[in-house]
């Protein structure tokens, strides 16, 4: 327990907490029997399973992916100072196709940029001195984004590519990027589901499976097994912990501060500080 307190110690608004109520959220985090798959960490741990990797991929590309390897997912700079590009997970197929998945969990105004630089990173890295560049082989960028977006229709994944504006000709297929918001399905069981449909349920609420998920059958047993809060060692909890607490994540911690009574706190601090405003703007009158 003192080590998942030091790690709230390290995030400015869980520093001031009592005891008893940093205890009531960690407990709110760990005691659930499977992992936020919304969360970076759990997201990339699930996925470091080759069969479940290449069943989403399966599931979301046009093209059958036979065999998946995974590549380092921090990208070589070409000049020193170049930005950084580490993506969640990156991998490959057996012809050279390669494919990076995310999963985003704040909306950033430069978002879309982002997974084009990502997707355009790959290309870019490809080529060595003297190669021809019909060597290149096509990039998919997955994205998986617990927020959505402004567009003008209303679908589960908006597939985009490089083509002609008159009459939609395709360029080369050489970048894809698949944008999956996950807030766009409206459901309350994989009952009935399609693949696409039953992932976007599973990302999105898996967290809340309270039990057994047999639902999920057979077919999605392994994201389950893998999901496991119970099967996690120590330091991997501590890792998932860490992850979920960050203000980068943020996920919903939100939601178990409150649901754990927390707002009674807030609510009294929110009336002490009326009640000062308050007494302030009486003094103030003639």
């Amino acid at each position: 327990m003192q080590k998942f307190i030091a790690i709230l110690n390290e995030v400015e608004r869980y520093r001031n907490l009592s005891d008893l109520e940093k205890e009531k959220l960690i407990v709110s985090i760990l005691e659930r029997p499977y992992m936020d798959l919304r969360c970076d960490w759990a997201f990339k741990h699930v996925l470091e399973n080759r069969e479940i990797l290449k069943m989403l991929l399966n599931d979301f590309l046009p093209e059958e992916i036979d065999t998946v390897s995974f590549l380092p997912n921090e990208i070589d700079k070409m000049r020193p100072d170049d930005k950084n590009v580490i993506m969640d997970v990156l991998c490959e197929s057996k012809d050279g196709r390669k494919f990076i998945v995310e999963m985003q969990r704040k909306k950033k105004k430069s978002f879309k940029n982002r997974m084009l630089y990502y997707g355009a990173s790959m290309l870019h890295s490809q080529l060595k001195p003297k190669q021809s560049y019909s060597a290149l082989k096509p990039v998919y960028v997955i994205c998986f984004m617990d927020f959505t977006l402004n567009h003008q229709t209303d679908q589960l994944v908006y597939r985009y590519s490089l083509m002609e504006q008159d009459s939609g000709e395709l360029y080369n297929g050489l970048l894809s990027i698949y944008l999956c918001e996950l807030p766009r399905l409206d459901a309350n069981s994989l009952e009935g589901l399609d693949p696409i449909q039953s992932w976007f349920y599973i990302l999105e609420k898996m967290r809340t499976f309270a039990g057994e998920p047999e639902e999920m059958g057979t077919r999605y047993a392994a994201i389950a097994e893998a999901a496991r809060m119970h099967s996690l060692p120590d330091d991997e909890k501590i890792q998932y912990f860490r992850n979920m607490i960050t203000e980068e994540e943020r996920l919903d911690i939100g939601g178990a501060y409150y649901e754990d009574g927390f707002n009674d706190g807030i609510a009294k601090g929110r009336g002490k500080l009326k009640g000062k405003l308050k007494e302030g703007r009486k003094r103030e009158k003639p």
